[in-house]
């Protein structure tokens, strides 16, 4: 058995061969071997970084020759916050530079690897920091500090295991710390790591910078989003807490499942991304722009979005979510916005352009307010709305059963005429010309019911940060997570309610929709207000790809890809309202539950066509005035 040597002072030369090396303090050489088998510690509680001409590296085998440094510092405790905070996870951070108060916590910084510039409690500028070391973290600014990061240049390679916690960051903020990032360029290469991590109650500016996270080839695509069609292995940047962001002037790019990310917020958020350039690209990219979740707000403005899957994702929760998309120009490789499991946000959109290969909007299982405001919708399938049932069944599910030969029945006493703001979709439209259908397939069926459980699976420690646990259980509870594994700080909790559970945390949820659970049959009512569309706007059926009748992670980008075609409501009640000045031009059947024609406004068929419209059979003419019941406009 080798004992343990220590090293303590410089050298020109070093060798460390097979044995236990302890480094006491920071040293210097100018060319070190470290030969395979040789064990680098730093004392208890320390950390030990390799700098090789100011460049920071993973400590392993090989010959490093020029300025070569072996640093020992303090870590940072990053304490639980966000996502992290369900099973309190901790983590000792690595970095560069930690200031806490607008004091420069010494111990805690890598003076070493700062190449160039300056550092005080104020400010880093004019500075440069590279390192290709796993989970390295630039800037931490905690406490009640003010403190700007200008014209700095961060380059990091490397998995960032954990960007729930901020772990491998840029620019990692938090407390209540005010941060000014300007004219930076960050640049990332790494899975699941976040260039700029806003959390606490800390105000982050950004601006006049480019940010970058390039993620290299990996077998992981996230697996417990699996459901709404992502894929990819990082997202840009992260917002937490009860922090707030903005983003302006900047050029944001990511080939991940992401750019702009809210998660494990505690109260409403804000987050504003101006005057920006987003693009989300690449053979292994599918996701979002901009991700709003929870009950905060997200601001679109005067932005230019290229982004392969969805330029917004909302999925608001407690009627408090918000978004808005203003003087933008959005492009995307699916769908211009995708509503999911959203409750009771409200959506704007105004003064823009969304130009999709698929539908302009994609809804599922919400109940949501959407107002467009002198806004092109260019849908390269033609449909601008293609609301459907979900497919989304939490993150534990493995599969999605396709209800293959399922009629949808109707429900006694529903009321398909009436649209509720609280339980219902809610279309807006002012001051547009639209060309496009509108389209309704919810049921009934509520397939969703039928998915394979199989667990969330295990990605180091972000899944168990993000379970959340009940505090009361019965004796039968399992004790593990699916895949066998102890969730930390919680060694006899199951990582979900067993069947009977009380699940009153719902409750707020149900008394706005009812009992409801958002994923049943919805109403649509389409107000149009000095506004043209042309097209059908319908009652729907929807059908998968031919063969397509399960859908897991293999295969996700399946959900959503249905086909909808214009059929007799059963469920799925539509209203249309045309406000004085609107015309709609009818182009096919349309199956609709409640027509109001305000005098002025008209429905008319395409130059060389009729219209014909039965209300419960019986033909009627179409003038000014409310029509209910079961609704069929066709064009002879």
């Amino acid at each position: 058995m080798y004992s343990i040597k220590t090293i303590d002072c410089h050298s020109n030369d070093m060798i460390l061969y097979q044995c236990t090396w302890l480094i006491t303090e920071t040293v210097r050489f100018n060319e070190l071997q470290i030969c395979e088998r040789a064990i680098l510690k730093a004392p208890e509680g320390k950390i030990l970084t390799l700098i090789v001409n100011g460049v920071g590296k993973g400590i392993k085998p090989g010959i490093y020759k020029g300025e070569v440094i072996l640093a020992v510092t303090d870590p940072y405790v990053m304490q639980p916050h966000g996502l992290m905070r369900a099973n309190q996870l901790a983590r000792e951070f690595h970095c560069a530079a930690v200031v806490e108060d607008g004091q420069v916590c010494k111990e805690k910084c890598l003076s070493e690897i700062i190449q160039r510039g300056s550092l005080d409690g104020n400010s880093l500028r004019h500075a440069r920091i590279a390192s290709s070391e796993e989970c390295f973290n630039g800037v931490v600014v905690a406490g009640s500090s003010n403190f700007t990061v200008k014209d700095v240049k961060i380059d990091f390679e490397g998995f960032g295991d954990n960007d729930y916690l901020g772990v491998g960051t840029a620019v990692t903020a938090i407390d209540k710390s005010c941060v000014l990032i300007d004219g930076c360029a960050f640049h990332m290469s790494g899975v699941t790591r976040c260039v700029i991590h806003a959390g606490g109650d800390s105000q982050v500016t950004v601006r006049n910078s480019k940010l970058m996270n390039v993620s290299p080839d990996t077998d992981w695509l996230g697996s417990f989003t699996w459901q709404l069609a992502i894929s990819g292995s990082n997202r840009l940047v992260q917002l937490t807490d009860n922090a707030n962001v903005t983003y302006e002037n900047c050029d944001m790019f990511s080939n991940g499942w992401g750019i702009c990310s809210i998660d494990g917020t505690e109260e409403s958020c804000r987050l504003i991304v101006k005057n920006s350039r987003l693009t989300l690209s690449g053979p292994r990219a599918h996701g979002y722009g901009v991700f709003c979740i929870g009950e905060n707000e997200a601001v679109i403005d005067g932005c230019q979005m290229d982004i392969e899957g969805y330029p917004l994702m909302l999925m608001g929760m407690e009627g408090l979510g918000k978004a808005t998309i203003k003087d933008s120009n959005l492009r995307s490789g699916h769908f211009g916005v995708f509503v999911v499991s959203d409750d009771n946000s409200v959506l704007n959109i105004k003064d823009s352009c969304l130009n999709t290969v698929d539908s302009s909007l994609c809804i599922k299982g919400s109940s949501t307010v959407i107002n467009i405001d002198n806004t092109e919708l260019c849908a390269g399938n033609g449909t601008i709305v293609q609301l459907m049932d979900t497919e989304e069944s939490g993150m534990d599910a493995g599969g999605y059963v396709v209800p293959v030969g399922i009629e949808d029945k109707p429900i006694p006493g529903r009321d398909l005429a009436t649209v509720s703001t609280s339980e219902d979709v809610t279309l807006n439209i002012s001051n547009c010309v639209l060309s496009g259908n509108i389209y309704n397939s919810t049921t009934n069926i509520r397939a969703y019911k039928n998915s394979v459980k199989t667990g969330m699976g295990k990605f180091h420690d972000t899944v168990v940060g993000i379970l959340k646990f009940p505090p009361a259980l019965p004796d039968s509870a399992s004790l593990e997570t699916p895949d066998g594994m102890l969730p930390m700080g919680a060694d006899s909790i199951p990582p979900v309610p067993p069947e009977g559970m009380d699940l009153s945390m719902l409750d707020p949820v149900r008394k706005r929709h009812h009992g409801d659970d958002l994923k049943g049959p919805k109403n649509i009512g389409i107000i149009l207000k000095n506004s043209k569309i042309t097209g059908v706007i319908s009652a729907a059926k929807q059908t998968y790809r031919e063969g397509i009748t399960f859908i897991d992670e293999s295969n996700r980008q399946e959900l959503s890809n249905i086909t909808q075609s214009a059929a007799p409501t059963v469920n799925n009640g539509v209203s249309v309202t045309l406000l004085l000045l609107s015309e709609w031009i009818v182009t096919g059947t349309s199956y609709i539950t409640a027509l109001a024609i305000q005098a002025g406004a008209t429905v008319k068929a395409e130059e060389g066509k009729t219209l014909i419209m039965t209300v419960d059979g019986v033909e009627t003419a179409i003038v000014p005035g409310s029509y209910k019941g079961k609704i069929v406009i066709s064009v002879t």
